[in-house]
């Protein structure tokens, strides 16, 4: 819903401004950007490799509560109450502590995500100002989401490349 009004607002906004004819549209295809720069797979290698270190050590964690459940259900009829119910307490004292790994992985990930992604986002952000700026662009849309571009909007994704020195 509030990218609905969002929509609405953009387009009110636009259509003001495109009345005062001195403005200029532009747009980009983001996604088509960051696929050509470098920079993008060395940080989704990083989250890959930061990723698959947390899933190794909770998968063995997995392996480790499922042996304990195994062998509680296994001896569980032929123990001493007090031992069933210690034996139960470590059981899920282990639970929680994969639940609070997996918090804090999941955690950890998101920090070093937004970590690695902000300078290319700055960086591409800079680049389309600079480029708009140059080529009198008052307002610059992604491409993602217009269902009609009009001849006048001007696609900066090549100039937006060449600042960035990218194919």
């Amino acid at each position: 819903m509030k990218r609905f009004f969002s929509l609405i607002l953009c387009l009110s906004a636009l259509l003001s401004v495109q009345a005062q004819d001195s403005c200029k549209i532009g747009y980009i295809e983001r996604s088509a950007l960051y696929v050509n720069m470098p920079e993008v797979s060395q940080v989704e290698a990083q989250l890959s490799q930061l990723n698959i270190l947390y899933t190794k050590e909770y998968d063995r964690m997995t392996a480790e509560y499922n042996e304990k459940v195994k062998a509680y259900m296994a001896t569980s009829k032929s123990l001493s109450e007090p031992i069933k119910l210690a034996r139960q307490a470590e059981i899920t004292e282990y639970e929680e502590r994969m639940a609070l790994y997996k918090k804090r992985y999941t955690e950890e990930i998101k920090k070093q995500t937004t970590l690695l992604w902000n300078p290319i986002h700055s960086k591409v952000k800079q680049a389309i100002e600079t480029v708009a700026k140059a080529q009198g662009v008052s307002i610059v849309l992604d491409q993602a989401t217009p269902l009609y571009v009009s001849a006048s909007c001007m696609d900066l994704l090549s100039l937006v490349k060449q600042e960035l020195g990218i194919q």
